[in-house]
């Protein structure tokens, strides 16, 4: 039955999952789609609202090899100042292409992840999205590492080649979220910034030409973890994907005449789904929100790339692309 033709009950009976809390085997099924992943296209996204769920780009290798004089289209980047103010002629460094790229996959599993309307909570769509890139650079030969954080619990794998390393990656999702879980049904305030406390130990960690995977839905970025991945970016490659969920941007039309209570953790309202006008200004405010991320993330020219909960991740492959 081909997936585009299930419904959302055959979807998640399939995955054997309620949509709530990632388990091992549905995280394991996206290594059974690496036949699809192969069938898009594997580039860095080109712009700030589109980009590629898989990257095949290595960058520039880390084992230096020579120095050479500098050619026009050279990286700038790579000159050797110490050779060129040595000599008055420009240099390029030149370094070995890397066999085993590292690859990092920072997930936020933030209480704010913990929303769903149509099909996932946007937390198990990330932990599905972070399991297909996970597999899909162990497949590619490169190295598998990252860090999963709920802002209480923070797990670091290092970037390894080994099944096992993915394994373990894995379970750190489930557990992180069950904890994440837990707290959200126990009604835990949300932990203010936990995404800004992993890039900044990130920024630790990864050597340059790198692979980076940021995937959260960025609900309390700050500047400070901009400039970060920013400066990520300069000596190897970012990459952000941000979850959301389609009640985020529009209400449906009223089915009672109740008003509905809506409640990010911090603030309380009431809407009343049969006012068209309070279901416009919502979704005037949620866009112009989501709009002025986009923007952030622009000024500091990193890829950011839009997944929604609602829709089954490898159906939204094509538009990833």
């Amino acid at each position: 039955m081909p997936m585009q033709k299930l419904t959302t009950e055959q979807w998640l009976e399939r995955l054997h999952t309620d949509g709530l809390q990632p388990n091992m085997q549905e995280l394991m099924y996206y290594r059974t789609k690496l036949p699809a992943f192969a069938r898009h296209q594997r580039q860095l996204p080109a712009s700030s609202q589109s980009g590629a769920l898989l990257s095949k780009t290595r960058g520039r290798g880390m084992e230096f090899d020579e120095v050479r004089h500098y050619q026009p289209g050279d990286d700038v980047r790579s000159i050797d100042w110490r050779v060129t103010a040595r000599t008055g002629k420009a240099h390029t460094k030149l370094y070995r292409e890397e066999k085993d790229r590292p690859v990092y996959i920072v997930v936020d599993l933030a209480l704010t992840q913990l929303f769903g309307s149509q099909l996932l909570f946007k937390s198990v769509q990330a932990c599905h999205l972070a399991s297909a890139l996970a597999w899909q650079t162990l497949q590619r030969g490169d190295k598998v590492g990252g860090i999963i954080s709920n802002g209480w619990l923070q797990n670091e794998y290092k970037p390894s080649l080994q099944h096992k390393s993915v394994m373990h990656f894995l379970r750190g999702l489930t557990e992180v979220h069950q904890d994440s879980l837990q707290r959200w049904q126990q009604q835990t305030p949300p932990h203010p910034a936990p995404l800004n406390q992993s890039i900044e130990h990130l920024t630790h960690l990864v050597k340059p030409g790198s692979l980076i995977n940021v995937i959260s839905d960025f609900e309390h970025i700050e500047t400070k973890t901009l400039e970060q991945l920013a400066r990520l970016n300069t000596r190897s490659s970012v990459r952000s994907f941000k979850l959301f969920d389609p009640m985020e941007q529009q209400l449906p039309a009223g089915y009672s005449s109740q008003p509905l209570s809506i409640h990010d953790g911090e603030r309380q309202a009431m809407v009343n789904l049969n006012n068209a006008r309070q279901r416009l200004d919502y979704h005037q405010r949620a866009m112009s929100e989501f709009e002025q991320l986009f923007e952030r993330f622009n000024q500091y020219r990193l890829p950011l790339t839009r997944v929604s909960s609602a829709i089954a991740l490898e159906q939204q492959w094509p538009e990833l692309r």
